[in-house]
Protein backbone atom coordinates (compact mmCIF):
# COMPACT_ATOMS: atom_id res chain seq x y z
CA UNK A 1 0.00 0.00 0.00
CA UNK A 2 2.70 2.62 0.70
CA UNK A 3 4.21 1.69 -2.37
CA UNK A 4 1.54 2.65 -4.46
CA UNK A 5 0.87 5.87 -2.58
CA UNK A 6 4.89 6.61 -3.56
CA UNK A 7 4.41 5.52 -6.58
CA UNK A 8 1.35 8.16 -7.11
CA UNK A 9 2.96 11.00 -5.29
CA UNK A 10 6.33 10.37 -8.14
CA UNK A 11 3.75 10.24 -10.71
CA UNK A 12 1.42 13.66 -9.72
CA UNK A 13 4.66 15.44 -8.66
CA UNK A 14 6.81 14.71 -11.88
CA UNK A 15 3.46 15.83 -14.17
CA UNK A 16 3.14 18.83 -12.38
CA UNK A 17 6.49 19.81 -13.07
CA UNK A 18 5.94 18.91 -16.84
CA UNK A 19 2.84 20.93 -16.97
CA UNK A 20 4.46 24.18 -15.53
CA UNK A 21 7.49 24.04 -17.33
CA UNK A 22 5.63 23.48 -20.53
CA UNK A 23 3.46 26.56 -19.38
CA UNK A 24 6.94 29.28 -18.33
CA UNK A 25 7.86 27.84 -22.16
CA UNK A 26 4.27 28.72 -24.04
CA UNK A 27 4.40 31.96 -21.97
CA UNK A 28 8.03 33.31 -22.50
CA UNK A 29 7.50 32.34 -26.00
CA UNK A 30 4.09 34.71 -26.61
CA UNK A 31 5.83 37.73 -24.35
CA UNK A 32 8.78 36.87 -26.74
CA UNK A 33 6.51 37.37 -30.21
CA UNK A 34 5.56 41.06 -30.07
CA UNK A 35 6.59 43.36 -30.87
CA UNK A 36 7.53 42.32 -34.01
CA UNK A 37 9.71 44.43 -36.63
CA UNK A 38 10.99 43.28 -39.90
CA UNK A 39 12.21 44.85 -42.71
CA UNK A 40 12.27 43.16 -46.49
CA UNK A 41 12.66 44.31 -50.18
CA UNK A 42 10.13 43.05 -52.78
CA UNK A 43 9.32 42.93 -56.42
CA UNK A 44 5.44 41.97 -57.02
CA UNK A 45 4.99 41.72 -60.77
CA UNK A 46 0.96 41.73 -61.43
CA UNK A 47 1.33 41.38 -64.75
CA UNK A 48 -1.21 39.27 -66.79
CA UNK A 49 -0.48 39.94 -70.12
CA UNK A 50 2.97 41.22 -71.44
CA UNK A 51 1.09 44.23 -72.82
CA UNK A 52 -0.58 44.78 -70.07
CA UNK A 53 2.42 45.62 -67.25
CA UNK A 54 2.02 46.26 -63.94
CA UNK A 55 4.92 45.74 -61.47
CA UNK A 56 5.59 46.99 -57.25
CA UNK A 57 9.18 47.29 -56.61
CA UNK A 58 8.71 48.54 -52.61
CA UNK A 59 10.81 48.27 -49.36
CA UNK A 60 8.34 46.68 -46.77
CA UNK A 61 8.82 47.52 -43.14
CA UNK A 62 6.21 45.54 -41.15
CA UNK A 63 5.43 46.24 -37.45
CA UNK A 64 3.47 44.20 -34.69
CA UNK A 65 3.84 47.15 -31.71
CA UNK A 66 0.67 44.75 -29.90
CA UNK A 67 -2.12 42.69 -30.26
CA UNK A 68 -3.81 46.47 -30.11
CA UNK A 69 -1.63 48.31 -32.93
CA UNK A 70 0.71 48.20 -36.03
CA UNK A 71 1.56 48.52 -39.60
CA UNK A 72 2.78 48.39 -42.73
CA UNK A 73 4.86 50.52 -44.48
CA UNK A 74 5.50 49.97 -48.65
CA UNK A 75 7.71 52.60 -49.98
CA UNK A 76 8.60 52.51 -53.82
CA UNK A 77 7.26 52.67 -56.99
CA UNK A 78 4.60 51.35 -59.57
CA UNK A 79 4.70 50.58 -62.68
CA UNK A 80 1.44 50.54 -64.62
CA UNK A 81 1.36 50.16 -68.79
CA UNK A 82 3.89 53.08 -69.42
CA UNK A 83 3.29 55.10 -66.32
CA UNK A 84 5.56 55.21 -62.95
CA UNK A 85 4.46 56.48 -59.66
CA UNK A 86 5.55 56.63 -56.15
CA UNK A 87 3.96 54.24 -54.18
CA UNK A 88 4.31 55.42 -50.25
CA UNK A 89 1.43 54.21 -47.78
CA UNK A 90 0.81 53.29 -44.41
CA UNK A 91 -1.00 50.64 -43.63
CA UNK A 92 -2.61 50.96 -40.08
CA UNK A 93 -3.30 48.23 -38.17
CA UNK A 94 -5.64 47.12 -34.72
CA UNK A 95 -7.98 45.04 -33.13
CA UNK A 96 -5.18 41.94 -33.67
CA UNK A 97 -5.14 38.21 -32.73
CA UNK A 98 -2.67 35.35 -32.83
CA UNK A 99 -4.83 32.67 -34.37
CA UNK A 100 -2.41 29.98 -34.91
CA UNK A 101 0.75 28.95 -33.72
CA UNK A 102 2.35 31.33 -36.33
CA UNK A 103 -0.56 33.21 -38.01
CA UNK A 104 -1.35 36.90 -37.22
CA UNK A 105 -4.46 38.68 -37.94
CA UNK A 106 -5.14 42.23 -37.47
CA UNK A 107 -8.15 44.20 -38.40
CA UNK A 108 -7.26 47.22 -41.24
CA UNK A 109 -8.13 50.53 -39.29
CA UNK A 110 -6.65 52.78 -42.06
CA UNK A 111 -4.44 53.17 -44.92
CA UNK A 112 -2.67 56.79 -45.57
CA UNK A 113 -0.95 57.76 -48.63
CA UNK A 114 1.83 59.89 -47.84
CA UNK A 115 1.87 63.52 -49.54
CA UNK A 116 4.73 62.35 -52.52
CA UNK A 117 2.72 59.04 -52.99
CA UNK A 118 1.69 59.35 -56.87
CA UNK A 119 0.01 56.08 -57.25
CA UNK A 120 -4.08 55.97 -57.99
CA UNK A 121 -5.86 53.91 -55.16
CA UNK A 122 -7.05 51.62 -58.03
CA UNK A 123 -3.43 50.58 -58.57
CA UNK A 124 -2.86 50.55 -55.11
CA UNK A 125 -5.67 48.11 -54.38
CA UNK A 126 -4.36 45.54 -56.78
CA UNK A 127 -1.54 45.22 -54.55
CA UNK A 128 -3.79 45.36 -51.48
CA UNK A 129 -5.46 42.03 -53.37
CA UNK A 130 -2.64 40.61 -53.83
CA UNK A 131 -1.48 40.28 -49.81
CA UNK A 132 -5.08 40.16 -47.97
CA UNK A 133 -7.92 38.13 -48.85
CA UNK A 134 -10.69 40.48 -47.40
CA UNK A 135 -9.50 44.66 -47.83
CA UNK A 136 -10.74 45.21 -44.13
CA UNK A 137 -7.91 42.39 -42.68
CA UNK A 138 -4.42 41.99 -43.11
CA UNK A 139 -3.57 38.13 -42.19
CA UNK A 140 -0.35 37.04 -42.18
CA UNK A 141 1.83 33.76 -41.43
CA UNK A 142 5.09 34.56 -39.74
CA UNK A 143 7.58 31.79 -39.62
CA UNK A 144 10.91 31.88 -38.29
CA UNK A 145 13.23 30.75 -40.88
CA UNK A 146 16.82 31.13 -39.05
CA UNK A 147 17.74 33.38 -35.74
CA UNK A 148 16.47 36.60 -37.32
CA UNK A 149 15.15 35.69 -40.50
CA UNK A 150 11.56 35.19 -41.50
CA UNK A 151 9.31 33.81 -44.03
CA UNK A 152 5.79 35.95 -44.34
CA UNK A 153 3.22 34.61 -45.67
CA UNK A 154 -0.24 35.86 -46.66
CA UNK A 155 -3.80 34.36 -47.42
CA UNK A 156 -2.65 32.99 -50.97
CA UNK A 157 1.21 32.66 -50.68
CA UNK A 158 4.24 33.47 -49.27
CA UNK A 159 5.25 37.11 -50.13
CA UNK A 160 8.73 38.00 -48.60
CA UNK A 161 11.32 37.40 -46.07
CA UNK A 162 12.21 39.72 -43.75
CA UNK A 163 15.21 40.64 -41.47
CA UNK A 164 13.93 40.90 -37.34
CA UNK A 165 15.19 44.09 -35.57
Amino acid sequence: MKHNTTLTLIITLTSLLLFSLAGVSYFKRQTDDLPFRCSAFSRYDLSRHENNKIEFVVSQNLRFINLQSGYLLLNGQATYGDKVTILNRRIALSEGSKIEHDTYRYKIRKIISSTNDTTPDAIFNLLLAEITLDPGYLQLDITQVDKKTYLVGGPLSFLFNCQRY
